[in-house]
């Protein structure tokens, strides 16, 4: 009522995240996010890796662009910022959301709408085992490592060593991801 939204709508938008796999509806209790087990996660991964190493890819073939370059250049200096300031840093919002900005700008940079879509799809039902491992593990920094080398391999044009950063990027979330307790999963 506060917000001017009828209970129809609401029931649809959580229709809509049900079928996307983002909330689990229970009859007569509501909604909640839905856990995922530890091979859906692994799955996930598998898929989001070789995403992010496609959007590397084709972020480093977009460098003839000056724009792009510029966009690119700017990342780097927002990442080195983070990776500085992340020392002070201890709101699990604040990796979590430059995560999503880093990876956002190198899909903008792609110039593949879908790829983004695909990153944005796969990233959201990870979102809270995310936020869960941030929350547990006191070595925050491993959530945005990588960042800094990925943007400078590819300013550099070394798309292998970017996308070796990428995969290790990726590796680094996965083995923090799945080192969650078993209460974290789906069983």
């Amino acid at each position: 009522q506060h917000l001017g939204i009828t209970r129809g709508r609401v029931r649809d938008v959580f229709k809509s995240l049900e079928t996307e796999g983002l909330v689990q509806i229970n009859k007569n209790r509501g909604a909640s996010v839905r856990k995922v087990s530890r091979e859906e996660v692994e799955n996930i991964f598998e898929v989001l890796e070789e995403v992010s190493i496609l959007i590397v890819k084709k972020v480093a073939r977009q460098l003839d662009d000056e724009q792009n370059r510029k966009c690119l250049e700017e990342s780097l200096v927002i990442v080195g910022k983070f990776h500085v300031d992340s020392e002070r840093i201890i709101k699990v919002e604040d990796y979590m959301e430059e995560n999503r900005r880093f990876w956002g700008t190198l899909a903008e940079i792609s110039n593949n709408s879908v790829l983004s879509d695909i990153r944005g799809r796969l990233q959201a039902p990870l979102f809270r085992l995310a936020m869960e491992g941030l929350t547990v593990n006191t070595n925050h920094e491993q959530w945005i490592a990588r960042h800094e080398e990925i943007v400078i391999a590819i300013l550099e044009h070394d798309v292998n060593q970017a996308s070796r950063y990428a995969r290790k990027s990726m590796h680094d979330v996965w083995k923090a991801i799945l080192a969650l307790p078993d209460s974290a999963f789906a069983r």
